[in-house]
């Protein structure tokens, strides 16, 4: 079981965490069109997903659940912002921050 949690959970929290930190947070996306955007985010989701593994990998000597996924998934939604920068800088995208709406 922990074999296919491992496998579908980052791709699933991928998508929650980006839409809460793209929608949430005073980020945007500056540059390029529809399809540069569409295709940074699909980069982005690629990179999430290897750099989750490769904590997972790191970390699962602490326990197949402690620390393959709950620890890992809490790293990981820490790097996203830093993941993000990079996978939207590949295709010529910036994410920048905006002044808060109040």
């Amino acid at each position: 079981m922990t074999e296919l949690m491992t496998t579908v959970l980052p791709i699933a929290l991928f998508w929650l965490l980006e839409a809460l930190y793209l929608g949430g947070w005073p980020v945007d996306a500056h540059g390029g069109n529809g399809i540069k955007q569409v295709m940074g985010l699909l980069i982005t989701a690629v990179l999430w997903v290897v750099v989750w593994h490769a904590i997972n990998m790191a970390l699962v000597g602490l326990g197949a659940v402690l620390g393959g996924i709950v620890i890992t998934s809490f790293v990981s939604a820490a790097l996203l912002p830093v993941v993000n920068w990079i996978g939207f800088k590949i295709v010529g995208v910036s994410i920048r921050k905006v002044a808060a709406a109040h």
